[in-house]
């Protein structure tokens, strides 16, 4: 596709890096817009998302890291080539969701579960765009196909079509962003939105969770967490899915008991 974005005087901008950041910073910028409905402290919630932000750094590579050790024990400069082994979108969420837990428990000022709220809609509007980044990269291929929607990429054999899988997740993660702006309009129109703790944030997992269980039949063993082990990712999403599930129904019994406590 279009692995470089441009290049100035020997320095090379790619475009998966270039999308992906651009993506995260219209996360952050939304994120930050987002937290005066849900009535969270601005700054003790940027001191969050900050440290938030490493750990979910740190997540995207782990998988990277923990299968070629070597190569970075060896060589620890290349412990900030994002070009190696690229970034790792479950790593990333479960990194950015633990860190702001703990971080969270131990911090009176914020509730977490409202900052979830906040992050659960740029969450995946950073999914929806940082996708293609993938897409131009060329990375995170699907399987051959013969199917309508398959593509060529240039570094293949003539005539080898494979799925998309890059587009399917973007194309996805948009429909689901659709879905949860809706539902948050829903939650404006019959209660403040400070009062929604546990609604969005389970429904964004629950519906990324299935994402990828589908989806991801269609992609190619190539990638770091199938090197791992596919049975291991699939496991996981599907160990996390009913905590997820509880997680939402605790949110709408929550919500329909202030509801009650309001209307009486």
């Amino acid at each position: 596709m279009y692995p470089t974005l441009f290049e100035i005087a020997g320095f090379r901008v790619d475009s998966y890096s270039a999308v992906w950041f651009l993506a995260l910073s219209l996360a952050i910028i939304w994120i930050v817009h987002r937290l005066e409905p849900y009535k969270i402290d601005e700054d003790t919630a940027r001191k969050i998302l900050s440290v938030s932000f490493l750990f979910m750094l740190l997540g995207a590579r782990a998988p990277e890291y923990f299968v070629n050790w070597r190569v970075y024990y060896k060589n620890p400069s290349l412990l900030l080539d994002f070009n190696r082994g690229g970034l790792h979108e479950t790593g990333a969420i479960l990194g950015a969701f633990i860190s702001a837990f703990i971080l969270s428990v131990f911090n009176k000022k914020i509730s977490f579960l409202k900052l979830s709220e906040a992050a659960a809609l740029p969450a995946m509007l950073t999914i929806a765009i940082g996708r293609w980044g993938c897409f131009l990269n060329g990375c995170c291929l699907g399987l051959q196909t013969n199917f309508f929607t398959g593509v060529h990429f240039p570094f293949e054999r003539a005539g080898l079509l494979r799925h998309p899988v890059q587009i399917y997740y973007s194309l996805t993660a948009f429909v689901i962003l659709i879905m949860l702006i809706s539902v948050e309009k829903i939650i404006s129109k019959r209660h403040r939105l400070s009062d929604s703790d546990s609604i969005l944030a389970p429904l964004a997992l629950i519906s990324y969770s299935l994402m990828r269980l589908f989806v991801d039949i269609t992609r190619s063993s190539r990638g770091i967490l199938w090197r791992i082990s596919n049975e291991w990712h699939y496991k996981t999403l599907a160990f996390l899915l009913p905590l997820e599930i509880l997680w939402l129904i605790y949110g709408i019994i929550k919500l329909k008991k202030q509801e009650k406590i309001f209307n009486e």
